[in-house]
């Protein structure tokens, strides 16, 4: 599953940089000095990203001279961070926090640089990518090291793309230390936990009204009467298109018992979006206003795809990213 932060343009690109704030002003601020070999001079920016717009934003930024260059500052909780050097050259990820902070580097290989003096930063770089996202280890981070920052910014991650009850949800999110519960992390986290709840097993599926392929307004509630799978999708995303083939056996396989699949794309390019469904032969109903991540995803908590919702004929939410095995024994029970 590609988050909204883990795709071409979201989940990789999305993790690799990343954001945030809360109330009362720390005591310390953040130190940030940094030494690369085989650069002379430039320019390092240091970034965040928003995860309310998924825009990044430019924190500070700072001349480079004989590969030396610092940044000084507060963050008012730990944050996922982003030094970029000279803009194309390459970028160096840190969990910031208010601590005097060291990084060493060459130039050649800036994924690999050494950072030290961050007790979250420690954290972040002792687990990978794909830990973050893996079940059984994103657990372990959030209940045994609940004390930081970091394990907030892996529940809100985990909770998007795994199978956690909203129950386990709970009680991860009460053993957060009272630190963690003031950083913007686990405010994104508690409002990511309310939009999953609204959209959760035998909850009423949120109506929305968005133009199709050609520009006609629909709404969801107009294909009530139907067992729906509404499915969040997008041209740019790998597992998304991946999926395509599976798709297209089960709608048609099921489009003559009152079944229809109904597309939500998180595109922003109209020509790419008709070219995908095109190309992957998707032919049943396609919605997108072409915001990206727009009302909708956030409407059903959707910050990463593919994600797929199943509904009744009455509107009511049966199931939530079932597997392809999963959806057709499901509907082969519902649909007979």
């Amino acid at each position: 599953m590609v988050p909204k932060i883990l795709m071409p343009k979201i989940l990789t690109s999305f993790l690799l940089i990343i954001l945030f704030s809360c109330s009362s002003v720390p005591e310390n601020e953040f130190t940030i000095n940094g030494k690369i070999r085989g650069l002379k001079n430039g320019k390092a920016v240091l970034s965040k990203l928003d995860l309310e717009t998924n825009q990044k934003i430019n924190v500070d930024s700072t001349q480079i001279t004989n590969g030396i260059f610092s940044f000084s500052g507060i963050v008012q909780s730990a944050y996922l961070h982003s030094i970029f050097i000279n803009d194309t050259l390459g970028k160096i990820h840190l969990f910031l926090d208010n601590s005097d902070i060291q990084i060493t580097g060459s130039i050649d290989s800036l994924d690999f640089a050494t950072i030290t003096g961050s007790r979250e930063d420690s954290l972040f770089h002792s687990v990978s990518l794909d830990d973050i996202f893996e079940k059984e280890t994103g657990m372990n981070l959030m209940l045994n090291k609940n004390d930081y920052t970091f394990s907030a910014f892996v529940a809100y991650y985990q909770f998007q793309v795994n199978q956690i009850s909203l129950d386990s949800m709970q009680l991860i999110m009460n053993g957060f230390s009272d630190e963690v519960k003031n950083s913007d992390y686990y405010r994104h986290v508690s409002s990511l936990y309310k939009k999953l709840e609204a959209t959760a097993s035998s909850k009423p599926a949120p109506d929305f009204t968005l133009p199709d392929v050609n520009g006609n307004d629909v709404s969801l509630s107009d294909f009530r009467g139907q067992t729906i799978l509404l499915d969040f999708w997008a041209s740019w995303c790998g597992p998304c298109r991946a999926q395509s083939p599976d798709l297209v056996q089960l709608q048609n396989k099921f489009k003559g018992r009152n079944f229809t699949i109904v597309g939500l794309s998180v595109d922003e390019d109209r020509n790419r979006w008709l070219k995908a469904i095109e190309d992957d032969g998707l032919n049943w109903p396609h919605l997108s206003k072409l915001d990206g991540w727009g009302e909708v995803s956030k409407q059903y908590g959707v910050m990463a795809i593919p994600q797929n919702f199943l509904i009744n004929p009455d509107g009511i939410i049966l199931n939530k990213n079932l597997t392809n095995e999963q959806l057709t024994k499901r509907l082969e029970q519902l649909l007979p």
